[in-house]
């Protein structure tokens, strides 16, 4: 199982295009947390977004009941990745 399901990452690219960036700008990487234990366990991790033309990358906390989506909208807004 994925750290992001297929939604999380096409919500992702419709918030990089909607806030007024180009997709091709962009990359999005995913580390997936090992689990401590064989138990169950939820899966949780690092999705890593970084912009191509500023260098600039952000690390967000992903996982069940993450707001990793949100906080990287804010962020982009805020011009925290540079100016479209």
């Amino acid at each position: 199982m994925a750290l992001l399901g297929e939604s999380e990452r096409q919500d992702f690219w419709a918030i990089v295009v909607r806030v007024g960036f180009s997709k091709d700008d962009f990359d999005l990487k995913e580390i997936e947390d090992k689990p401590k234990n064989g138990g169950i366990y939820a899966i949780t991790g690092t999705v890593i977004v970084g912009r191509k033309s500023t260098g600039v990358s952000r690390n967000y906390s992903a996982g069940h009941a993450a707001t990793w989506l949100a906080d990287f909208e804010v962020e982009l807004r805020n011009h925290v990745f540079g100016a479209t």
